[in-house]
């Protein structure tokens, strides 16, 4: 299951479990902030070893007929071993005859969608903060005279030769980014070209994500295409049960794992991601 991918033939159940199923994944990934910032791969049979060299070996100005080699590159393994987040919904025997008008499923797909692409957002904002490049910030944005650009620069410079495009912070931190003298008048932007993103850094180009899950007073600052992080897909499961209370329960098994860092550092840090705390007071 690749993202923005899904199809019928990933789903393992009944059509009719499958057809609601489909179109709360679909739904899911339409509402997702983060999917888009981490690398997908797929891992069909929920464990896979994949190496990755830790810097990609390049050389400019290659003479004819000169052979070059992969120099100063070294491998490393990134480790899949897929666990599931699970949903249930319900559709009662009353709610099957009433609701010929419509789906009686359709609010809690809705919902369950809402909660499965909170479960991976989760699941990426963890996994960069494993072994993130780290640092205080110079000075608390709470004090609106206080400069973040300067700590964003720091970040992004300690992501290099990878270029950040990204940073993710919860509302606290937000709240004062926002009040901020220098960084107040970057709040608002244009959606339609930012995406999921609540706006963009000007210069450096960072979008801004919010989500809770990053730790209090700190701000993840990364490079979606390092990767900073990357998703492993796996089978998706749908059960039925037949209830003797009167209705069918649908239960969804996603296979799925966030994995970082992968590319890393020379102290085995996320060469990807880079994170800054003591933001504010």
């Amino acid at each position: 299951m690749g993202a923005g991918i899904i199809q019928a033939s990933g789903i393992s159940g009944s059509l009719d479990a499958k057809n609601i199923v489909l179109g709360v994944l679909e739904k899911a990934i339409e509402i997702s902030n983060l999917q888009n910032l981490a690398v997908h791969v797929d891992v069909p049979e929920l464990t896979a070893t994949i190496p990755v060299a830790t810097y990609g070996s390049g050389k400019t100005g290659v003479g004819e007929w000169e052979n070059t080699v992969i120099d100063g590159t070294t491998f490393t393994n990134v480790d899949f071993a897929l666990d599931k987040d699970r949903i249930k919904i319900g559709r009662s025997d009353e709610a099957k005859y009433k609701s010929r008008a419509g789906d009686p499923l359709a609010i809690q797909k809705s919902g369950a969608a809402m909660v499965l692409a909170n479960m991976l957002d989760t699941r990426i904002v963890n996994a960069l903060q494993t072994s993130p490049q780290t640092a205080a910030t110079s000075a608390i944005w709470s004090t609106v005279t206080n400069n973040p650009m300067q700590d964003f620069a720091k970040a992004v410079a300690a992501i290099r030769p990878y270029k950040a495009d990204f940073c993710i912070m919860p509302s606290a931190v937000w709240a004062k980014f926002v009040g901020n003298d220098y960084t107040g008048k970057y709040a608002t932007g244009s959606t339609a070209e930012m995406g999921k993103a609540i706006t963009t850094i000007p210069g450096l180009e960072l979008k801004v994500y919010i989500n809770e899950q990053v730790t209090a007073k700190s701000c993840i600052v990364g490079c979606s295409g390092a990767p900073a992080v990357a998703v492993g897909n796996g089978p998706v499961i749908v059960r039925e049960e037949d209830s003797m209370s009167g209705g069918v329960i649908y239960q969804v098994d996603v296979f799925r794992q966030a994995k970082a860092p992968i590319l890393k550092t020379t102290g085995s840090l996320n060469m990807g991601a880079y994170q800054l705390t003591a933001v504010i007071s």
